[in-house]
């Protein structure tokens, strides 16, 4: 499988802290504490990268355990695998998640985690495909692409390639 780096280590790692930027300027003047959801696997990388680069905000981390991947394409099923366990009633939530394709994944779990009455509830992306109607509101978009399938920083093809420290696309 040959793969071809799109985003390299460095463009990454600048645009992550900008991102970081971005959401503290926004939360500025409303809290000084926000609820970090991270969507693993795959926003693992960016999850870490990016809260840490939030030097002033205080960020309590839950994580979301699901997948709609086989291969190169999504099932159509979601399946969740674990779920936050801390309550999210009336706190700064921002959602992070590593790539938003058709949307289906991440209208799920945006359904379920507004049931918790979040007082602002803020999604961040890495990576927003321009191709489909995803249908889903983003906050903060890191990167767009067109029709690629993305790999490395987290993105995976059948679990490998998740640990490149770059994006790349299967050709």
């Amino acid at each position: 499988m040959m793969i071809k780096v799109l985003i390299d280590e460095e463009t990454l790692k600048k645009r992550v802290k900008e991102l970081a930027q971005e959401i503290e300027e926004y939360y500025k003047d409303k809290t000084d504490t926000i609820h970090a959801v991270c969507i693993l696997k795959g926003s693992i990388h960016f999850f870490s990268d990016l809260v840490l680069n939030m030097r002033n905000l205080n960020v309590k981390y839950s994580f979301i355990h699901v997948s709609s991947y086989q291969g190169t394409s999504s099932t159509g099923r979601i399946r969740v695998k674990s779920w936050i366990d801390e309550s999210i009633h009336d706190e700064y939530v921002l959602l992070v998640e590593d790539i938003v394709d058709t949307g289906l994944t991440l209208q799920h779990i945006v359904r379920y985690l507004k049931k918790y009455n979040p007082r602002d509830f803020k999604i961040v992306t890495l990576i927003e495909k321009t191709v489909h109607d995803h249908g889903v509101p983003l906050d903060f978009v890191g990167f767009r692409v067109g029709d690629k399938f993305l790999v490395g920083y987290g993105l995976d093809v059948d679990e490998k390639f998740r640990n490149l420290p770059y994006i790349g696309y299967v050709e």
